[in-house]
C-alpha cells in the first residue's frame, strides 16, 4: 500500500475478538436453561417432560459447539482488516483469497447486493462492489464490519459510486437473466 495515501477508512478485527461473540452466545444458550428452571419455579408449574430434555440438551449442545468455535478462534490467530485510502481498497480477509482483493478507488463502479433465482429458488445473497470492467468482489460481513460505512468513504472520494437497496438478480431458467452491468 502507498504510505502517501491517506487512509479514510479502517475496520479491524481478530479472531480474538471475534471469540468473544461466541462466547456471548454460549452463555445465552445456558440463561436460557436457567430461564426454564426460572419459569418452573415461580410459575409453580413444570414443562413436559419431553420438552425440557429437549430444551437442555440442544441449548448445552449447542453452547459446547459455540464455546468450541470461540476455543478454536482463540488459537488460530489471524486478523480482519478492510483499509480504504484516497488510491485503493483493500480487503484482507484471513485464510481465503476469494474474499480478499486491492483495488484502486476509481475502477469501483457502485456497492450492491446479489443473489441468483433459479427452479431451486433464490441463492445465497452476497454483497460487495462491482468494478467497471463487470468483476465482481464480495465484502464478507462475517467480522462485523459495515457496508454503508465502507459506500460512505468511497463515495466520499467517487461520488458517483452507488449503494442501492435493490438486490441486483440473476435468474435462470426460461426467463434467464444476468446480474445488471
Amino acid at each position: 500500500m502507498n504510505t502517501r495515501a491517506e487512509v479514510i477508512y479502517h475496520y479491524k478485527k481478530d479472531r480474538k475478538q471475534r471469540s468473544k461473540l461466541f462466547i456471548n452466545m454460549g452463555a445465552a444458550c445456558w440463561l436460557y436453561i436457567a430461564g426454564l428452571y426460572g419459569y418452573e419455579h415461580f410459575a409453580k408449574t413444570s414443562v413436559p417432560e419431553n420438552l425440557r430434555s429437549i430444551w437442555i440438551i440442544s441449548f448445552s449442545l449447542v453452547s459446547l459447539i459455540l464455546f468450541y468455535i470461540a476455543y478454536w478462534h482463540r488459537t488460530h490467530p489471524a486478523t480482519y482488516e478492510a483499509i480504504i485510502t484516497t488510491e485503493r481498497f483493500t480487503v484482507h480477509y484471513p485464510g481465503s483469497e476469494q474474499w480478499s482483493f486491492d483495488v484502486k478507488i476509481p475502477y469501483i463502479k457502485r456497492f450492491e447486493h446479489r443473489n441468483t433465482l433459479s427452479h431451486a429458488g433464490e441463492g445465497i445473497g452476497q454483497s460487495g462492489i462491482l468494478l467497471n470492467d463487470g468483476s465482481f468482489h464480495q465484502i464478507s460481513i462475517n467480522y462485523g464490519n459495515n457496508l454503508k460505512k465502507m459506500h460512505k468513504a468511497v463515495q466520499s472520494l467517487k461520488d458517483d459510486v452507488t449503494f442501492s437497496n435493490k438486490v441486483n438478480k440473476k435468474v435462470s431458467g426460461p426467463l434467464s437473466k444476468d446480474y445488471d452491468k
